[in-house]
């Protein structure tokens, strides 16, 4: 070979090294380590992400059956004194009392665990 041949075969190998590395910065070793940093810090900050809800979601499930529980146990505890006689309380207002806590626990419940417990 020659040298304007050789010359010429680096000159093509150079403009081609230069195409390559100017159309996509992944190319280089470097910027594609970086790529590769940004794509693993993405993932592991995701992750915490998923771990921290359903830490939380643990969290409110308790606190939301426990505050279910305490709510129940009033009213429960409101009927029973009602039926000993220690409270005089009307019919109608204990009917109102049973139907309106069913309604408005079965809808907190409901409504708080759609929230917490997405559909996937």
């Amino acid at each position: 070979m020659s040298e304007s041949e050789d010359s010429e075969k680096a000159k093509e190998n150079f403009r081609k090294l230069i195409e390559a590395s100017s159309t996509d910065p992944r190319n280089s070793s470097l910027s594609r380590n970086e790529f590769d940093q940004y794509d693993q810090e993405e993932r592991r900050t995701r992750l915490q992400g998923l771990a921290q809800d359903i830490q939380e979601r643990k969290k409110f499930a308790q606190w939301i059956f426990w505050m279910v529980v305490m709510w129940l146990v009033v009213i429960l505890g409101i009927i029973i004194a009602e039926g000993l006689h220690l409270l005089d309380i009307p019919q109608a207002v204990t009917i109102a009392l049973i139907g309106s806590t069913t309604v408005n626990v079965t809808a907190f419940f409901v409504i708080v665990t759609k929230y917490l417990f997405p559909g996937k």
